[in-house]
């Protein structure tokens, strides 16, 4: 059973839910399985459900006026989906595609998620928090793919992850993470070659050092003067 309790980890509501609660809603709404390509929701559909990550990795985005794809972030366990319908929204405004094998989830109705705010105060304060943190993310995301140049791209999704994720270790900027160079690649809107070039690249110039699960920035204040040379040079 612990190992089951996603959203009461991830929350920290150990103190603001009774087990039985938590046992009768997760007989009503069990984990669901899906697979890599598998769509959650799609754009323009009726949203009136909180999707939960427990394992696994989702893409969120939307696709332009041409049809091309356009990814505004890669979530994972602990992340919420479809939370603006708890604001009152009643269709999604990007899709959802599941991009690892045997990702779960679990659904919660925005009925329900309405019943525990009522009832424990600190569950509405944050579930508002994670909502305005994840609006504030998406909106950054737009902000930076609108950057013509890759490589300033990709400097600034380093410089926001160093901040959003990483913690103080050996002088520098340490983040663990489980996004593959394809992800990154998908968030900063280029190909996997061509984020595979500009890691080595920002790699190189001693700005950061990378592998399958961490990046160390060595200096966040020198990748930010990067960014901001690449910019002036754009100009």
């Amino acid at each position: 059973m612990n190992n089951d309790i996603w959203f009461l980890n991830d929350f920290d509501f150990f103190k603001i839910l009774c087990p039985y609660k938590y046992e009768d809603h997760l007989k009503r709404y069990p984990p669901n399985t899906y697979n890599k390509n598998e769509f959650l929701f799609m754009e323009d559909e009726p949203c009136h459900e909180i999707i939960l990550i427990d394992q696994g990795k989702v893409k969120v985005g939307h696709y332009d006026n041409a049809g091309n794809e356009c990814v505004l972030a890669i979530m994972g366990r602990g992340d919420i989906l479809g939370e603006m319908a708890y604001l009152g929204e009643t269709r999604h405004r990007e899709f959802a595609e599941v991009i690892e094998d045997n990702t779960q989830i679990c659904k919660m109705s925005v009925a329900k998620a309405h019943e525990l705010a009522r009832q424990y105060v600190p569950f509405s304060i944050e579930m508002n928090r994670r909502i305005t943190g994840h609006i504030r993310k998406l909106e950054r995301r737009i902000e930076i793919l609108l950057f013509k140049d890759v490589k300033l791209r990709l400097l600034e999704f380093l410089i926001d992850l160093g901040k959003e994720s990483g913690r103080a270790r050996d002088g520098g900027t340490y983040i663990s993470h489980s996004l593959t160079q394809s992800d990154i690649a998908m968030l900063i809107g280029t190909s996997r070659k061509s984020a595979s070039l500009m890691l080595n690249e920002i790699e190189d110039e001693g700005l950061i050092r990378f592998d399958r699960r961490h990046i160390f920035i060595f200096d966040i204040k020198a990748l930010e003067k990067a960014a901001y040379n690449k910019k002036a040079m754009l100009v």
